[in-house]
């Protein structure tokens, strides 16, 4: 291995640099303006429904209850969570507190989204199985004492209605309590751009696309590599300049394999904007990137899942599926990787050359970096990523379009060694043992910050897949699961 030097010693051994100081914040700065998501790749508003349902007189919370105010102080917590809702856009808000009332609100409510009714007080069963009939996602949000129809949803569930109840005291969990309508919403709206001169599985893409929305449309390496070498050269050198900037140190890498890798991360964001798609997947290692003079997509990757644009490496649709769902659902990018078990400690090791710099979601806080090479050919350029000890993580993987994979743990250690991919975390899990006797589903997963079991637990209700809990559930019984017996990711 070479000698490693810090951000200083190679900015000093390289030519063209940018001056260190106002000029290289500026670029900063400019750059991450550029960085912004562009409105191609946006999409639409969710249109949600909003609805009221009372009873003057329900004896719960009270004998007799001032509807309107009810209404007029939960209108003003919306309010203030409005800079959490900026891609909603609220339909109606109709009061329910009698069947004409129920008929003009069902009128309002034609062509939305996901209906978001607010329960007010008891009585109102019948209202809220009324509004079901309209065949749209809703999702009851009930605080303590407003009545006792949060234990009818389990029922109606049974049913196969499309329903779901957030009871909280909480107002803010007006937001969480939306997540998946907005999710829904926005994979309707998605188009994954899938770069390999090999055909995507069209039974897997019609699939996708029927049961989610999601377009995958396929696109030759040629003009991947088209795409970089049109990249505007001042937009690359801050990029690159950025990189060097942030970095702790640098490893293996020499200022052109930067640029060249900042190019390969214009090419992918141009792209996605041209196609106004939201996700990219690359045969990254298949394709001989480096030898046909470009560069491996490790850091685009990372700049893109940071803004909240998914890029997944090995053109694994499975996993880049998975990583816009939790985008979508919690607003978090997600670090797919190959993991390694060890029962010596009752943990996960999970490392890869690819992973986002800021895992909290594009407003978080950035994890510190060294810049390295891919570790497999030491070549181009990759990541060592330090993420955050002691934080819990969701592992997932969509399988088909029926089951999702899922499973908790903790950081509890983030290796710095020259074996495995560059990007390690070890997670401490309940029990290491049970995951090694049922592992299937090939390699690849992927982490999230945070345990975000009850929100995928929420969508898959709403979508119709099974969450299947990897190291708890009996997963050998299940139908749809993968079982090859060869290393594949």
């Amino acid at each position: 291995m070479k000698k490693e030097i810090s951000r200083r010693e190679f900015l000093g051994t390289t030519t063209g640099a940018l001056a260190v100081g106002a000029a290289t914040a500026a670029a900063s700065r400019a750059v991450a303006a550029q960085s912004e998501v562009a409105p191609e790749c946006r999409g639409s508003k969710t249109r949600i429904g909003k609805v009221y349902l009372g009873r003057p007189r329900p004896g719960w919370p009270l004998h007799v209850l001032d509807l309107k105010a009810e209404v007029k102080r939960f209108e003003a917590e919306l309010a203030k969570l409005q800079p959490q809702l900026s891609d909603v856009e609220f339909v109606g808000g109709d009061l329910i507190a009698n069947n004409d009332q129920l008929a003009r609100a069902k009128k309002r409510l034609e062509g939305v989204d996901g209906i978001l009714a607010i329960h007010l007080a008891l009585g109102t069963g019948g209202f809220l199985t009324s509004l079901l009939d309209l065949g749209v996602p809703t999702v009851l949000f009930s605080m303590p004492y407003a009545g006792h129809e949060w234990h009818t949803i389990a029922p109606l569930q049974r049913q196969g209605k499309k329903v779901d109840c957030y009871p909280s005291s909480d107002y803010a969990d007006l937001v969480t309590a939306i997540r998946p309508l907005r999710a829904i919403h926005r994979l309707r709206e998605s188009k994954v751009l899938c770069i390999n001169d090999r055909r995507p599985d069209p039974k897997y893409v019609d699939a996708v696309n029927t049961k989610f929305g999601v377009e995958i449309k396929a696109i030759k390496v040629n003009d991947l590599l088209k795409a970089c070498k049109q990249a505007d050269e001042a937009q690359v050198e801050a990029e690159a300049q950025r990189w060097i900037d942030e970095a702790e140190k640098i490893v293996e890498p020499k200022r052109p394999d930067i640029l060249k890798a900042a190019a390969m991360y214009f090419g992918m964001k141009n792209m996605l904007e041209a196609a106004r798609a939201q996700s990219i997947t690359i045969n990254c290692l298949g394709s001989g990137l480096i030898q046909k003079g470009s560069a491996y997509p490790c850091l685009g990757f990372s700049r893109l899942s940071s803004m909240g644009l998914p890029g997944i490496c090995e053109a694994d649709l499975k996993t880049t599926l998975t990583a816009l769902m939790f985008q979508y659902l919690v607003g978090k990018p997600g670090f797919v990787t190959d993991p390694v078990i060890d029962l010596s400690n009752n943990t996960i090791i999970h490392a890869h050359c690819v992973a986002p710099i800021v895992m909290d979601g594009p407003d978080g806080e950035q994890c510190p970096y060294i810049i390295r090479s891919h570790h497999e050919d030491n070549l181009g350029v990759s990541l060592y990523v330090r993420m955050r000890l002691g934080q819990k993580i969701t592992m997932a993987r969509m399988i088909g379009t029926d089951v999702m994979l899922f499973s908790t743990g903790e950081i509890v250690d983030t290796p710095y060694v020259e074996r495995g991919c560059r990007t390690k975390i070890t997670t401490k899990v309940n029990n290491a043992q049970k995951f090694l006797e049922d592992w299937s589903c090939g390699l690849h997963r992927i982490i999230f910050y945070g345990d975000h079991g009850r929100d995928i637990r929420r969508l898959a209700r709403f979508l119709d897949f099974k969450v299947v809990e990897e190291g708890v559930d009996d997963v050998h019984s299940v139908p749809g699961l993968e079982w090859d017996p060869w290393v594949h990711a």
